[in-house]
């Protein structure tokens, strides 16, 4: 363990700091999982396939001439709103179905979440109408207040979309957290 701290380091003094923190978590939905199916299973039949979804943890230094510097850069790189599926439809289908928090709260106290009736991540976050930089140390992205959309039983707005990349999302059709880290 020391020893990856040691290299994490020197990476650190060679590059810089990060400036994206991404958490990449398989769909269990992939191909690469459906085609191992037997007849009739689904992937929650198969918990040695999926148990704990294969994920990844990744920081990423960009270039200098793509650092974040401003809250405009911020908004290029991450999104925590609900896209328009009159504008893009995938994304809009990716969104909800991977990207969505919960639901926890007073409509899922047994959330595994919840601690002392509260969120441990802390959603739903509040509306805001623009990114604020920087406050203690993370940003506060923009969550517009929009009409809610059904999303199975439960109605959500953008108080419960986790930050995400659209490319990314839209390239590997995953749950991928994006935050900013600079």
């Amino acid at each position: 363990m020391q020893q990856n701290y040691q290299d994490a380091m020197a990476m650190v003094r060679k590059f810089g700091k990060p400036d994206l923190f991404l958490t990449f978590t398989c769909n269990p939905s992939w191909s690469e999982i459906l085609n191992s199916m037997e007849g009739v299973q689904r992937p929650e039949d198969r918990p040695d396939i999926i148990r704990g979804l294969p994920h990844a943890h990744i920081l990423l230094i960009l270039d200098s001439e793509s650092k974040i510097r401003t809250k405009d850069d911020i908004d290029k790189f991450v999104s925590a709103e609900l896209p328009d599926p009159c504008t893009d439809l995938r994304l809009f289908q990716i969104v909800t179905k991977c990207m969505v928090h919960g639901p926890c709260g007073t409509i899922n106290i047994n959330s595994p979440c919840m601690r002392d009736g509260q969120c441990c991540k802390s959603f739903p976050k509040q509306f805001k109408d623009d990114t604020e930089e920087n406050v203690n140390g993370y940003p506060i992205y923009r969550r517009r207040a929009t009409e809610p959309v059904q999303v199975g039983k439960y109605s959500i707005d953008n108080r419960w979309v986790v930050p995400y990349n659209p490319w990314l999302l839209k390239k590997f059709n995953a749950h991928i957290n994006v935050e900013v880290c600079a």
